[in-house]
């Protein structure tokens, strides 16, 4: 039986923090080591995990991040095989066993899983599940764009081949920077939608729209490439209007999902707003906009 070495990012984790251990207490294939990385929380994450036989607490004394979080776990994980579980997220019982099959293909450096939004309460819970899934479908896939963060195993040694990594990225894109990294080294990624395991996360409007922001400005545009103002003007009317708000408009129109119209329209205003904040920051010597990576 492969030994894995299985850890989950906390910040201010304590509302999710039980059911996410406890799901990985129960495991099919139970883990070999659990690790808790508390990233400066200061609520009672650390107590909570310290109730937890057989759970290995590591602490840093301030928030650096989602990226430092991940290294953190690399560097003291014991195994060569090294699983993450978010903080929100709930496992099914064969989610481990269901992750390590393919590894048994030498080219493939990490697996990833099928993850389910399990609230759907508000209109922000149901905009998160239509535009901002952290799956690939239903059907295996090898080498897709990049593997979630939220739920995946990987060679420990080639994590660490690739740089680790990029602590940066604080709250977002860690997870495609990593992969891309780990493709340009030769190594194949896999999805695997048999392992499964459910979001707890729950969202207001003010929150959905801060965190699609973030995953396309700390992810899919690198903020340590600067802002412009000619970007900011550029983005908002080729990227904010042109691709994101008409997806998501004809997605929405064509799934019948006439309730998320406005949270679309709110969407146009926000993210150049957004972007605009970050070029006024930029040049006028304020500190970044910077959002410690909570749960």
């Amino acid at each position: 039986m492969d030994k894995v070495s299985v850890y989950i990012p906390a910040c201010n984790a304590a509302a999710f923090l039980p059911r996410a251990l406890e799901g990985l207490l129960a495991q099919t294939h139970p883990a070999d080591e659990i690790l808790v990385i508390d990233d400066g929380s200061r609520d009672a994450t650390c107590e909570i995990a310290a109730r937890y036989p057989g759970v290995t607490l590591l602490r840093h004394a301030r928030n650096r991040g989602l990226g430092a979080a991940r290294n953190t776990a690399f560097q003291s994980a014991r195994n060569a095989l090294v699983a993450a579980l978010d903080a929100d997220c709930v496992p099914e019982p064969g989610w481990l066993a269901s992750l390590l099959p393919p590894l048994a293909d030498p080219q493939v450096a990490g697996v990833g899983g099928f993850l389910a939004e399990g609230v759907q309460r508000t209109v922000a819970d149901r905009w998160r599940r239509a535009h901002m899934p952290q799956e690939w479908g239903a059907a295996p896939l090898r080498n897709p764009r990049f593997l979630y963060g939220c739920n995946n195993v990987f060679r420990k040694a080639a994590v660490l081949e690739a740089g680790g990594y990029d602590e940066r990225m604080r709250t977002n894109g860690e997870d495609t920077d990593l992969s891309q990294r780990l493709r340009a080294h030769g190594w194949h990624l896999v999805y695997e939608p048999a392992a499964r395991a459910t979001h707890l996360r729950q969202d207001t409007i003010r929150s959905i729209l801060d965190t699609y922001w973030r995953w396309w400005r700390f992810g899919v545009r690198a903020y340590a490439n600067g802002v412009r103002l000619r970007s900011v003007l550029g983005h908002a009317v080729f990227v904010h209007f042109r691709h994101t708000f008409l997806d998501f408009v004809r997605s929405d129109l064509r799934a019948r999902r006439f309730g998320l119209l406005g949270l679309d329209l709110l969407a146009l205003g926000y993210f150049p707003y957004r972007d605009f904040r970050l070029w006024l920051e930029a040049h006028s010597g304020a500190a970044p906009q910077r959002i410690s990576s909570e749960v």
